[in-house]
C-alpha cells in the first residue's frame, strides 16, 4: 500500500504473532531516522552530485541508464531503483573517496601481529582511517585518487580483496541502516538525472569538512532542466516543464 515511513511503523503488524511497533519504538525510530539517517545520506549525495558535475560522461552514461530502466514511469517503485547499477556504482565510488565515517576502531581479541611487524595486545585498539583506506594504491591501483565508477563493476569486485571498502563501519556496529540510506540516495540521485543536467561552477574547488560525518563544504553547481529524451514518456516529465521561475523541491517537485 501506499503511505510514509511513519504509517508504516504505525501500521504494520508482524506476519506471524500480529504484534505492532509500540509508541516508545516508533519514537525512537523516528529519531533515529532523522538525526542518523540525514547527515549521512545528503553527504554522500553531495559529493555524488560534486563527482558527477566533473565528470560530464559518468553524468551521460548514468542519466542514460535511469531513462531506460525507468522509461515513461513517473514513480519508480522499489525494484525499479535496485535496477540502477550503474547509478550505485556512483555512489560507491562517491563513498569510496569521502566515506560517510571518516574512522572507525577495532578491538584486538587476542595478541596479534597486523601485516606481520606490528604487534597488537589483546584489549588494545587501533583507529582505522577510512579514507586511507580506501585509497590504498596495492588496492586500488596507482590512480586511487582518481573518481572512476568502474572500480565496482562486479568482476572488478570479485579480484578485490575482502575489508577494503567499509564507508559504514564494520562489524556488528556497522551502520545498521547503510541498505536504506543506499537505495534512498540511489533514488534521489536517479530523480535528479532524470530532470537536470549537472554542471560544475568553474569557481567551485571541493573542500572537505568534518561534522558528525564527512561534507562537501559549500557545495555549488549549475542546475539546467532538461528536455524529455523520446524514451521518456510526458507523465514521467511534466514537472520539469514548470516554468523554471516557480519555486520547486528538484526532487518532488512540489512547492513550497
Amino acid at each position: 500500500g501506499g503511505g510514509d515511513l511513519l504509517d508504516r511503523m504505525l501500521e504494520t503488524a508482524h506476519p506471524q504473532t500480529g504484534e505492532r511497533l509500540s509508541a516508545e519504538n516508533v519514537r525512537r525510530q523516528v529519531i533515529t531516522f532523522l538525526v542518523a539517517g540525514h547527515e549521512t545520506t545528503s553527504g554522500a549525495l553531495s559529493f555524488a552530485l560534486h563527482y558527477l558535475s566533473r565528470h560530464p560522461d559518468v553524468a551521460a552514461r548514468a542519466r542514460a541508464e535511469v531513462d531506460r530502466v525507468w522509461g515513461d514511469t513517473a514513480v519508480p517503485g522499489y525494484d525499479q531503483v535496485a535496477k540502477l547499477r550503474y547509478v550505485r556504482r556512483v555512489l560507491d565510488e562517491s563513498l569510496r573517496l569521502w566515506p560517510t565515517a571518516p574512522a572507525f576502531a577495532r578491538e584486538a581479541l587476542d595478541d596479534t601481529v597486523l601485516a606481520g611487524e606490528h604487534p597488537m595486545r589483546r584489549g588494545a585498539w587501533t583507529l582505522v582511517l577510512t579514507p586511507m583506506l580506501h585509497r590504498d594504491p596495492e588496492v586500488w591501483g596507482a590512480d586511487a585518487e582518481r573518481f572512476d565508477p568502474d572500480r565496482f563493476d562486479p568482476k572488478a569486485v570479485r579480484t578485490r580483496a575482502p575489508h577494503t571498502f567499509k564507508p559504514w563501519g564494520t562489524g556488528a556496529r556497522a551502520c545498521i541502516g547503510r541498505q536504506f540510506a543506499l537505495h534512498e540516495a540511489t533514488l534521489v540521485l536517479g530523480l535528479l538525472l532524470r530532470r537536470y543536467e549537472l554542471g560544475a561552477d568553474p569557481d567551485y574547488r571541493l573542500r572537505v569538512t568534518e561534522r558528525l560525518t564527512l561534507m562537501p563544504e559549500g557545495l555549488r553547481l549549475r542546475l539546467e532542466r532538461r528536455r524529455a529524451p523520446a524514451t521518456v514518456g510526458r507523465a514521467a516529465v511534466e514537472e520539469t516543464e514548470t516554468a523554471a521561475s516557480e519555486p520547486r523541491c528538484p526532487v518532488h517537485g512540489a512547492g513550497d
